[in-house]
This record gives structure tokens, C-alpha cells and sequence, in this order.
């Protein structure tokens, strides 16, 4: 399989730009450091551009599947007691929202794994000791 490059990007104004570097970072560190992961790990989108402006945007997309506080990248990969690894991506001075919150109390009562991510170098961490537990 090839190597993720980088390729320059214009900047952006974006609220959630830092998040989106750090998590596009992060997915380039899997590809090419963890190749497991490849193809298991993935983004979920499930966000809106702004939720706030339209109504029916909104509805339509709660009618096609958007949840709330799903996790930004997902692990389809069983390790340990965990089906599977959900993976929030943070700033270091980000929060959860409270449906961030409430998504991850129900994904972790159900067996899965659940953790915030506020680097590379944590994520490099994260993916190792969760692939380093039994299948």
C-alpha cells in the first residue's frame, strides 16, 4: 500500500480547523505506522456545516442517520473486551459536548472502547495499546 503524503492546503476559516489538522495527522499516522488499521479506521461525518441555519437541513439529516455526538473516528477492530475503538478528537483546550458526553456513556455500557485524543503523539499511544491487547 502507498504512503499517505501531505499535500498543501489553503487555509481555511474554520472553527473546527485545528481539530481537523490534528485529525487528519492522525489518520496519516495509522496509515502509514499502523497498516492493521487500514481500511478499520475511519471518519464518521456527521456534522453539519452550520445545523444552526436551516431547519429542514437539519431534520433531513437526522432522517438519514446523523446521531449526536458520534465519535469522530472509529476502530472496526475487536481487541480485548472492546468490540471496537471510538476516538473523539480535542484541541488540548476542547470539551466535550453533552452529546459528545451521552454518546460516549452509551457506547462504553454496550463494550466499546472510548477515549479523547488531543495530539498525534497520544493517538500513536491510544492505537498502540489498544492493538497491543488479545484478539
Amino acid at each position: 500500500m502507498p504512503i499517505i503524503e501531505t499535500k498543501p492546503q489553503q487555509k481555511k476559516r474554520s472553527h473546527g480547523q485545528p481539530e481537523m489538522k490534528i485529525q487528519a495527522d492522525c489518520i496519516r499516522v495509522a496509515w502509514n505506522e499502523f497498516p492493521e488499521t487500514r481500511h478499520r479506521l475511519f471518519h464518521v461525518k456527521n456534522e453539519l456545516e452550520r445545523p444552526d441555519a436551516n431547519a429542514m437541513l437539519g431534520a433531513k439529516a437526522r432522517a438519514t442517520g446523523i446521531v449526536r455526538g458520534v465519535s469522530d473516528l472509529i476502530l472496526m477492530k475487536k481487541r480485548g473486551p472492546y468490540g471496537a475503538l471510538c476516538i473523539e478528537m480535542k484541541t488540548e483546550t476542547g470539551r466535550q459536548s453533552s452529546f459528545q458526553q451521552e454518546w460516549q456513556q452509551i457506547i462504553e455500557a454496550e463494550g466499546y472502547k472510548y477515549v479523547v485524543c488531543r495530539s498525534v503523539e497520544q493517538f500513536r499511544a491510544i492505537l498502540s495499546e489498544y492493538l497491543a491487547l488479545p484478539h
